[in-house]
């Protein structure tokens, strides 16, 4: 496979950064099955949202260097512009919980935070949707040359 253009690269290693934000908050933990107090560290949605909101300008930026350059890879500004829209969605639900975790518990419902979650797995969706497309545009240009 040829080197990957440095905007593929950096959306990679944002990629990473944000599966870890996503499964820290949303993998199975005995610490949220069972709160104990002082026993199990919460989830701190604040560095969360503050982590997302880091992420979200690069991938602003790398997604416009995409758009305007006629030679990228098919697929990689949509791609780019999709993982952006799931990482902002998640830094919304990041920052209601953190709201939620100041004493400002009626700031989000329940019935708001599952139309949210929904929202984010459709997003969540399509970044994937458009992920396997990037790859599989990447392996068919990357294939053995013709004889």
């Amino acid at each position: 496979m040829p080197d990957l253009p440095d905007e593929l690269v950096r959306i990679n290693a944002i990629l990473h950064e944000y599966v870890a934000i996503h499964d820290a908050i949303f993998k199975f933990a005995w610490r949220k099955a069972i709160p104990i107090p002082g026993l199990f560290k919460p989830t701190d949605f604040g560095a969360h949202f503050k982590d997302l909101s880091r992420l979200a300008p690069k991938l602003t930026a790398i997604s416009s260097a995409l758009k305007a350059d006629s030679g990228a890879l098919e697929g990689a500004q949509q791609y780019a512009a999709a993982l952006l829209e799931a990482v902002q969605a998640l830094r919304g639900i990041c920052g209601r919980f953190y709201e939620k975790s100041q004493g400002h518990l009626s700031k989000y419902p329940m019935a708001e935070y599952n139309a949210d979650l929904k929202v984010y797995e459709s997003l969540l969706n399509r970044c994937q949707e458009f992920g396997i497309a990037l790859n599989r545009q990447m392996h068919k240009d990357s294939g053995p040359p013709e004889s």
